[in-house]
């Protein structure tokens, strides 16, 4: 780097500090939703349908029965942890098994769990500059500049504190990405080989992983037509020999994964069952409006609702300084780099979202499943910053400047702000949970009824880290309510028993016995229909 730039080296360190102090800090403040309750619960080595039979339909269950589902069981088993896991094929098993190793060794916690895709999330930071240094080797600015915007990327952040294995995908995605650009220029039996442990790494991120499968194979397809004017440059063509080993270290990767892989063909049933959701159709003027978002979240990010007016401009912003970020890359550098970044970043969105137009799916809608393409933005977007700053007129230097200074200052901004909210908006199922049991241990003897549905177990073993220990929670077999009987024996087993319905469906709703009355609660903290109070008929 040359001495008139070390400050940006110094710029991104002290980016790269402050993400690290966002990844780490308040680990444990934020609403534990369902999805990391069942992480909870599986890697302790519970079964989700077999506690859901144990803990459905009993008036009696308290909180402190269900947070033992939260915690190691006396004699912690690693073979109950796999079949607990085997029995939810879609989640690849090696972040659960390091985090059974965490609750082994040191107990099981929020913290703790957390703490491990927070220390991927950190290991990101290292495999992206040396991805920065592999693809522009002459300009170590570009690597520095890189790096500092993915320490600071909201999304990062966010996955970075959700005990789920999200970060992980992000360094496996990160290493095969790397590793199959040195091996197209070394052509090396062992850059293959390492191509292949990379892949290996990212299928136990993520079945997504086609995506990012999908996205080489594009790139070498393309590079493979060197007699192609714009790819003349390239001093390697792609050979058969190259090919051949390409296919043969993606046969390596899959061969890591062959003992999940048996999993999912036993499992293909209920693989099917628990991933049914992504398949139901979605309007798509209303996926349509994530997808801009998907990528304005590695920038910004403040929790906005979809109706506000950010959502329009935001990621159109954001979109147009990527695309100005690619036009300069195929501009300036090796039409190799080039081709390799587009394919990244374009691929993947157009298999899920041609995907989901053909087949009326969701997919697209969902943020995590485009980290292939999420995790190159930062380097499409340094190259042009590092043009900017480098450009002789005062004004481009200005222009690259400010641009490099808003970027980090939203995007610490947006992190601050996360690091001090109790919840966002990934907590999809459970996002108000904290503040419904904030409600609730402020009243004497609450009992919550949960109607039956695909999350009301989860929903109740999120609530049960909040809830005053004591409190009731009644899950319901169905989605009827039960008989008035039930109920009045409830109010005389428990006196000043208060009963609450937590996020009653419609159908759940209709079937309120005659003569009761149903409120819904206002408190400002969360949606009234969350929390709805179910008062008897007064006694005569």
């Amino acid at each position: 780097m040359a001495k008139g730039w070390v400050w940006v080296k110094w710029v991104a360190i002290a980016a790269v500090t402050i993400g690290l102090v966002l990844r780490f800090a308040n680990l444990d403040r934020k609403v534990y939703w369902h999805d990391e309750a069942y992480t909870s619960l599986r890697v302790a080595g519970y079964i989700g349908p077999a506690v859901e039979e144990a803990v459905s339909d009993r008036p009696d269950l308290t909180a402190a029965d269900l947070l033992r589902y939260q915690q190691m069981p006396p004699s912690p088993s690693l073979a109950d942890s796999w079949i607990a896991l085997a029995n939810n094929p879609e989640h690849p098993p090696l972040y659960y098994l390091l985090a059974h190793g965490w609750g082994r060794l040191f107990g099981a916690s929020i913290w703790g769990y957390r703490a491990i895709a927070a220390v991927f999330g950190a290991i990101a930071l290292a495999v992206m500059y040396w991805l920065g240094r592999l693809l522009f080797p002459a300009q170590p600015a570009i690597a520095w500049v890189a790096v500092a915007l993915l320490a600071v990327a909201p999304l990062q952040l966010i996955y970075s504190q959700e005990a789920r294995e999200y970060t992980l995908w992000a360094v496996g995605l990160l290493l095969a990405h790397g590793t199959l650009m040195r091996a197209m220029e070394r052509r090396t039996a062992s850059a293959w080989i390492a191509y292949g442990l990379a892949l290996g790494l990212a299928w136990y991120g993520s079945l997504m992983t086609v995506l990012l499968g999908l996205s080489h194979v594009a790139y070498v397809a393309l590079r493979h037509l060197s007699p192609m004017a714009w790819l003349k440059s390239d001093r390697k063509p792609i050979s058969l020999k190259t090919w051949a080993a390409f296919m043969l270290a993606n046969g390596l990767g899959l061969g890591l994964f062959a003992p999940w892989l048996w999993v999912i063909v036993r499992q293909w049933a209920r693989l099917q069952t628990v991933t049914a959701w992504a398949n139901e159709p979605k309007p798509l003027e209303y996926l349509a409006q994530f997808w801009g978002l998907h990528y304005s979240s590695m920038v910004v990010d403040f929790n906005a609702p979809l109706s506000h007016p950010f959502t329009l401009f935001g990621p159109a912003l954001v979109l147009l300084v990527v695309g100005l970020g690619l036009g300069y890359i195929w501009r300036t550098q090796p039409r190799s780099v080039a081709l390799f970044l587009s394919c990244g970043l374009l691929v993947p969105p157009l298999v899920l979202i041609g995907g989901d137009i053909a087949r009326g799916s969701q997919f697209s809608g969902t943020t995590r499943y485009f980290f292939p393409s999420l995790v190159l933005l930062p380097l499409a977007i340094a190259p042009l910053l590092i043009h900017w700053l480098i450009a002789p007129q005062k004004r481009s230097k200005a222009l690259g400047a400010g641009l490099l200074a808003l970027l980090l200052t939203v995007g610490i901004a947006s992190g601050v702000a996360n690091n001090r909210a109790l919840t966002w908006w990934n907590k999809t199922v459970g996002y108000s949970n904290i503040h419904v049991a904030n409600y609730l241990n402020q009243v004497p003897n609450p009992t919550v009824l949960l109607g039956a549905s695909g999350i009301a177990t989860g929903e109740a073993l999120s609530l049960s880290h909040y809830l005053q220990p004591d409190t009731a929670l009644w899950l319901l077999p169905t989605s009827e309510m039960p008989a008035p009987a039930s109920l009045q024996a409830v109010l005389e087993a428990q006196p000043q028993t208060t009963l609450f319905l937590l996020k009653p469906s419609p159908a759940l709703l209709d079937t309120v016995p005659p003569g009761w009355q149903t409120t819904q609660i206002e408190t400002g903290q969360f949606a009234p229909a969350d929390l709805v109070q179910l008062t008897p008929p007064p006694t005569s």
